[in-house]
């Protein structure tokens, strides 16, 4: 998938046929050392990387164009060069409560890997095809909190990864997972964890 490609492009668009008044999904990508050290964030307040390479862009819209993304990532392949390096896709579900908004605006919303030189679609996703958990709901009450005092529930989507092997060769994983604030308040640390442990125990 990745053979030939000098940067990927990490998307979301709101709708990818026109622009929305008030956004509600943002990219996030999480680099991660063989042994789960988290080495860059790049989202919506840190958005670049020097060493590795990762830059956040958005309000970059060509209205010539039929589809367009609102926010992305860029990410050079050249800059890392140690096998084992992940970096993890997320997508960022924003707070939309008191805006102008409604559910069905975001019917179409997706995001995707693209090739950057090309803008071809590599593999994409509809958000409303992915399933959320059973149990969701968007606002949740904290153990030992008052009775009636709720907190906001967003979701974050994990996409998949990319990583490079042992050969230095790049290749995607595509995961499609989802999570909710409440069992997942740390998400970044539980990423790091686990595969932290589990490259351990593949390296064993």
């Amino acid at each position: 998938m990745m053979e030939g490609i000098n940067a990927l492009v990490f998307s979301t668009a709101d709708n990818p046929f026109y622009k929305l008044s008030v956004s509600k999904y943002a990219p996030e990508c999480v680099v991660l050392d063989a042994d789960g050290t988290v080495l860059a964030i790049i989202n919506r307040t840190n958005k670049k990387d020097d060493v590795l390479q990762l830059t956040y862009g958005d309000d970059f819209r060509d209205p010539d164009l039929k589809i367009n993304d609102d926010k992305k990532i860029r990410i050079a392949l050249s800059a890392v060069k140690k096998p084992g390096i992940s970096i993890f896709l997320l997508i960022r579900e924003l707070d939309t409560t008191g805006k102008p908004v409604k559910d069905s605006d975001f019917d179409r919303a997706w995001f995707r890997i693209s090739n950057e030189e090309t803008n071809q679609t590599l593999d994409y996703s509809l958000i409303s095809k992915v399933d959320k958990p059973e149990d969701y709901q968007p606002t949740f009450v904290k153990e030992g909190d008052e009775e009636g005092t709720a907190h906001p529930n967003p979701l974050t989507y994990l996409h998949g990864r990319i990583y490079l092997d042992e050969s230095n060769n790049w290749a995607f994983e595509s995961l499609k997972k989802v999570f909710q604030q409440k069992d997942q308040p740390n998400l970044v640390q539980t990423l790091s964890t686990l595969y932290g442990k589990t490259m351990e125990e593949v390296s064993e």
